[in-house]
């Protein structure tokens, strides 16, 4: 499996998040920013889970879905350093 970054922007009012969070949700991601989450899917995955994104009919006006790589910086996620840090060791380790 590999550890994917989906950061969205939306133009529009507040509720339009909802249909994203719910879908996140089901799927097991894990929110990391307000509009960050973290998503395991296997290895070249990123066209299909923006695909699916985009099919929820929430188009956002800014859309991201990036496989993570090893080297990461951050501050200040919703998930402690330690959750980060082994979720990122995780999907490293299944790649290898």
């Amino acid at each position: 499996m590999a550890l994917y970054l989906v950061s969205y922007d939306i133009s529009e009012k507040d509720a339009a998040y909802k249909p994203l969070r719910d879908f996140f949700k089901r799927i097991g991601a894990v929110n990391i920013l307000s509009s960050g989450w973290l998503v395991k899917r296997e290895p070249g995955a990123a066209n299909n889970l923006y695909d699916q994104i985009v099919a929820l009919d929430v188009r956002p006006g800014r859309l991201l879905v990036q496989e993570v790589g090893a080297d990461a910086a951050w501050d200040k996620l919703l998930i402690t350093d330690d959750d980060f840090k082994t979720r990122l060791r995780s999907a490293r380790d299944l790649n290898r």
